[in-house]
Formats: C-alpha cells, sequence, structure tokens
C-alpha cells in the first residue's frame, strides 16, 4: 500500500515510532512506502499549484529539477511543496534551465532526508551544494557490532574510501603490532638467569 490510502482515512494516522513506516488508522495496519511519481516536463508558466502531480498537503516531498538533456539540476526536500517551489522560481538561478520535474512523497522526515543525501550523491546535480560532500569524520565505536559501523559507513564515505578500507582491514600482515616488551622480572632473577 501507500500514501494515497491515508487520503481516504478519516481518522489521523497515529505513527508508532519515528522513523516507521507502519501506521495504525481505524484499527488497521497500514505500511506506508514513498510514492515515486513518472518524470514529467515541467510547465514553467503553469501557477506553482500546478507544478506537484497533486496537493499532497502534509507529505515530505523529494523533488528533483532536470534540463532538456535530463541532466539533474537540483535535488530538495520540503515539507511544503507549492511554497518551496515557488520559492525556487523567483530565486534560483537554475529555474530557466529546468526542463523536467520528478516528485516522491515519502512517509517520515527521517527517510525523506536519506533518500535526499542519496538521490544527490548518486545523480551529482549542478546546482546542489549541501549534501553533495562526503564526511571528513566519523566517530567508530569499537563495541559497536561490525555490521551497525559497515552500514554507517557505506552511508556516509565515499565508496572508493570504504573499499579501500576493507581491502586494507582483509590484509592484517600489512599492519605488524608492537613486540611486547620482555617479562617483567625482579632484580634478583635476572642476575640469576645470566
Amino acid at each position: 500500500m501507500n500514501l494515497m490510502v491515508t487520503q481516504i482515512v478519516t481518522v489521523a494516522l497515529r505513527v508508532r515510532a519515528m522513523g516507521s513506516r507502519t501506521a495504525i488508522a481505524n484499527g488497521i495496519l497500514i505500511r506506508m512506502q514513498p510514492t515515486h511519481f513518472p518524470l514529467r516536463r515541467l510547465d514553467r508558466n503553469a501557477s506553482t499549484w500546478g507544478l506537484l502531480p497533486e496537493r499532497r498537503a502534509g507529505n515530505s516531498l523529494l523533488y528533483r529539477f532536470y534540463d532538456a538533456e535530463r541532466q539533474p539540476l537540483y535535488i530538495g526536500i520540503t515539507g511544503t511543496g507549492e511554497v518551496r517551489i515557488a520559492t525556487h522560481r523567483r530565486r534560483s538561478a537554475w529555474w530557466e534551465l529546468a526542463e523536467y520535474i520528478a516528485v516522491s512523497a515519502y512517509p517520515n522526515w527521517p527517510s525523506l532526508a536519506e533518500a535526499e543525501r542519496a538521490a544527490i550523491r548518486a545523480e551529482k546535480p549542478r546546482f546542489n551544494k549541501a549534501g553533495t560532500q562526503w564526511r571528513q569524520q566519523a566517530l567508530i565505536r569499537l563495541d559497536a557490532e561490525p555490521k551497525g559501523i559497515a552500514e554507517e559507513l557505506h552511508r556516509i564515505a565515499r565508496p572508493e574510501f570504504v573499499a579501500e578500507l576493507a581491502a586494507l582491514l582483509a590484509q592484517p600482515e600489512k599492519f605488524p603490532q608492537p613486540s611486547p616488551p620482555p617479562p617483567a622480572r625482579f632484580a634478583d632473577e635476572e642476575a640469576s638467569s645470566s
């Protein structure tokens, strides 16, 4: 099921936990998934309200603008689609280059933010500034589960860095450990052993 189901339900959804992909409405468990609308030609002269596939009040939206060659210009997220797009229309240098728009609706802000990061990194839009740089530092808890650390590294670090790190970790012989000092002995033990 997708977010369209929520428009039919008259009782407000009660999301069980932040980031949850399930919700309960009228006692029915609903699995909430993103809704991806197809890429479509942008009518820059249309009213701002007409630029989105349909009014999606209260939804978290990921929007992507493309040029005539379908190269990504800008990727962003918003909870107020029409307002944000109107701002781009007035202020964005790339607006006149935009020929296509794609919109996806997400069930919550955490999944939306994660999708934006992934889209920016994968598509490398020409005019995005935020989200285009990989993290330079990360705190790695050495008492955490290795799988969790790997997931975090794959999410925040350059893929080339992760691959190189994995290759190095598979070769512990390249990193000899320091030799321990000789066993501790009392002075009289040292004299008797000579």
